[in-house]
């Protein structure tokens, strides 16, 4: 059987902390934090330590998030997708 995948409408985003995420060039980073809404309590921003030695703190809505794969502990970014704000920390 095929690996398990999920969208963004699924639960595994809340639970994805060190998760790798990828965007069309490859890997991008890993999840440090995932941002929830104070509302519905649904993920809505997923912060993600990029850069070399992890120095860039990038932060992603999670509708630009087109797949999650639990099994490979891997998000893949929508190809075009936006990267809000990079912040040297």
């Amino acid at each position: 059987m095929g690996r398990e995948r999920q969208t963004t409408a699924e639960p595994a985003l809340a639970v994805c902390h060190g998760f790798g995420v990828f965007g069309p060039s490859g890997q991008i980073g890993l999840v440090e934090d995932v941002r929830l809404d104070a509302a519905n309590g649904q993920p809505t921003l997923l912060s993600v330590r990029a850069g070399l030695l992890g120095s860039w703190l990038v932060h992603v809505p999670v509708d630009q998030v087109e797949e999650v794969s639990p099994t490979d502990r891997r998000i893949v970014l929508r190809s075009g997708g936006l990267l809000a704000g990079p912040r040297r920390i």
